[in-house]
């Protein structure tokens, strides 16, 4: 009889452990934790998640195709939920959440939704510029310098999203050729090209370079701190991220899934991204902004998702090619 009882409360627990909502987060690890917790707290719904940079999490969600291990992909910039959209990998939901929020951010179909934006920008030690007698930068060419040889670390893009962004907004301002011609040019002042898309930013904060390429929540989180960060979006303007959601096809909870995408999109869900401090633009206008800095001040390069998404694999084929090798 204590046998059986001991087994019913194990098989119980297992059935506990697997009815959590499962989400695969490429958004990164302090801040998934910030915005989950948040909606763990507001719905009651628990939550397990594992951390993946986007390039991994999309080839994870594939490889599981046919045994799905989590229920929702959350964050990766909006081209690779496109992707996973195209490859079957998700399933629709439409949320009446979408109301009041623009339409170049979701898909109208269902698939996929926003969470937050995020401009992309320099981050830079200003200490460590002080040290290496360098300007501080304006324009993207400015970055070309020589006194900042091995100075700056920006993304890989064969698997950060982040890296990719910069080559697609890069493609915007100088055209296709002219995008690789720069990287190839900026490739001397490269130390190292980081696995996650927030990974410069961990040597920025610290001085362990001048300068770092990403989107920015975690600068504006090292100057909040005090650390010597300045952030500077050049002035030819600047991609930005529609980081977005996506509920993965065989979720096996999927009415909780969507109460996440309800929620995120809300207007509560989107004040929650402001109060917790993660520093991510909010995609709704009738929030709360606080101390961030005004996207008015800053110029905005639109990429259009779907190009991004199609000419994905061909433009970082080139990077890899042509700019890593330098």
């Amino acid at each position: 009889m204590k046998r059986v009882l001991i087994l019913s409360l194990f098989v119980m627990f297992v059935a506990v452990t697997f009815a959590n909502l499962v989400v695969y987060s490429s958004v990164d690890e302090a801040n998934a934790r910030k915005i989950l917790n948040a909606f763990v707290e507001q719905t009651g719904i628990a939550v397990d998640f594992v951390f993946l940079s986007s390039g991994p999490a999309l080839a994870r969600i594939e490889a599981e195709a046919n045994n799905p291990q989590a229920d929702v992909w959350f964050g990766a910039p909006l081209e690779n939920h496109i992707i996973a959209k195209e490859r079957g990998l998700t399933q629709s939901y439409k949320t009446l959440s979408v109301y009041g929020v623009s339409p170049e951010f979701y898909d109208v179909e269902g698939y996929y939704h926003p969470i937050y934006m995020n401009p992309l920008g320099i981050g830079i030690n200003t200490a460590v510029l002080e040290q290496i007698k360098a300007s501080m930068p304006v324009t993207w060419e400015d970055i070309l310098s020589p006194k900042l040889s091995r100075m700056i670390q920006y993304p890989n893009p064969q698997s950060s999203g982040t890296a990719y962004s910069l080559i697609t907004g890069l493609v915007q301002i100088y055209g296709e050729d002219g995008a690789i011609d720069y990287l190839k040019k900026l490739a001397p002042n490269i130390q190292t090209y980081t696995q996650s898309g927030t990974g410069p930013s961990k040597a920025v904060g610290p001085g362990q370079v001048a300068m770092g390429i990403q989107f920015t929540p975690a600068f504006f989180q090292f100057m909040e701190q005090g650390y010597p960060v300045k952030v500077v979006f050049p002035k030819e303007g600047v991609p930005y991220e529609v980081a977005s959601v996506s509920i993965l096809k065989g979720a096996k909870n999927l009415a909780d899934a969507q109460k996440l995408i309800d929620w995120v999109v809300s207007k509560a869900g989107q004040q929650q991204i402001v109060d917790q401090q993660t520093y991510f633009y909010p995609i709704r206008s009738d929030v709360d902004f606080g101390n961030l800095q005004p996207l008015s001040t800053i110029k905005l390069i639109s990429v259009d998702p779907v190009w991004a998404a199609e000419n994905k694999t061909r433009l970082i084929e080139r990077w890899v090619n042509e700019v890593l090798p330098y």
